[in-house]
């Protein structure tokens, strides 16, 4: 695993584990490499003897775009591994402290043109990151980013205590957050609703041809028609979601067995009974579908980050 124990990813990895293990016939031990939003954990799977012995589960979003920017020697996630299978969609939402006088994202946007927002982010390069930097160029919103929390969770209290303006994170790791009142959500980086939580009731939608991007370019002269198509983009990149992978260059009988394996896990029963996680699964070919479909949409989204990137370490 690249990333730490407790967080989504873990969860995801210790749902599979015992569903796999019997579907193989084989003991699966989680190893937890965290380091560097997940690159540390994405090298040495990449790294590993292409054997079946390794698994694990990526996040699409932050190395494919930190493969592209090609600054952290991180694995290319279409070529540095084989796919076995999506479990989940990476769809964010922004979200701000519960007693932020930003209680809407028009809210934000106003308040971005008098100074410029904080956000609290993992790591620069991480998904997170990708996901507010992209998003406030659409919208014309100054940013700018604090990194180093400990997790997902800290991040979040910086938020609640007003440390910080915004956050933005998967809604299956904070949404719990959302609901307890904690949190205000302000925006959906997704071209439709991400669930049907009644806390999502009125928050908008980035994407899609009414979707906030669009009407926010429309009203201020723009092409909205533009905006839209990159607010798009960015939610074909996010949702290459968390895959489950192996290193590349497995013998094909080994990757047709894995990849056969996990699709039969993915659409079982038994592991949306024992979960009350929102999973958006699919097999291995759907799965690098997207992740091809994201390969093609990140480049977009470059100058954007390099930007940003360059104001962090001014």
């Amino acid at each position: 695993m690249p990333n730490a124990a407790g967080g989504g990813y873990d969860t995801e990895s210790r749902l599979l584990q015992p569903l796999l293990a019997r579907r193989l016939g084989a003991d699966i031990v989680i190893d937890n490499q965290a380091g560097a939003g997940g690159l540390v954990g994405a090298r040495a799977i990449a790294g590993a003897r292409p054997d079946g012995a390794t698994l694990g589960i990526l996040g699409v979003p932050g190395l494919l775009v930190a493969s592209l920017m090609g600054e952290t020697h991180a694995p290319d996630p279409v070529t540095a591994f084989t796919v076995l299978g999506r479990i989940a969609r990476s769809w964010h939402v922004w979200g701000t402290g519960a007693s932020s006088p930003l209680s809407t994202i028009d809210a934000v946007v106003a308040a971005s043109a008098r100074r410029p927002l904080i956000c609290a982010i993992n790591e620069a390069g991480s998904a997170n990151f990708v996901s507010v930097t992209a998003t406030a160029a659409l919208l014309g919103i100054d940013v700018e980013f604090v990194g180093g929390f400990a997790g997902t969770r800290s991040a979040c209290l910086a938020a609640m205590r007003g440390d910080v303006d915004l956050v933005c994170f998967n809604f299956e790791t904070i949404g719990d957050l959302f609901k307890a009142g904690d949190l205000r959500p302000l925006l959906q980086v997704s071209v439709e609703r991400i669930a049907k939580d009644r806390v999502l009731d009125d928050v908008p939608v980035l994407g899609g041809a009414d979707g906030y991007a669009a009407r926010h370019a429309r009203s201020r002269g723009r092409d909205a028609g533009a905006t839209g198509e990159a607010a798009d983009g960015l939610a074909q990149v996010m949702g290459g979601g968390r895959i489950l992978v192996a290193p590349a260059g497995l013998p094909a009988a080994i990757g047709r067995c894995l990849a056969d394996a996990v699709g039969d896990v993915l659409a079982s029963a038994e592991l949306r009974a024992s979960t009350t996680r929102v999973l958006d699964t699919a097999p291995a070919e759907a799965a690098r579908a997207d992740v091809l479909l994201a390969a093609r949409m990140a480049p977009r989204l470059l100058p954007a980050l390099r930007a940003a990137l360059a104001r962090m370490r001014a």
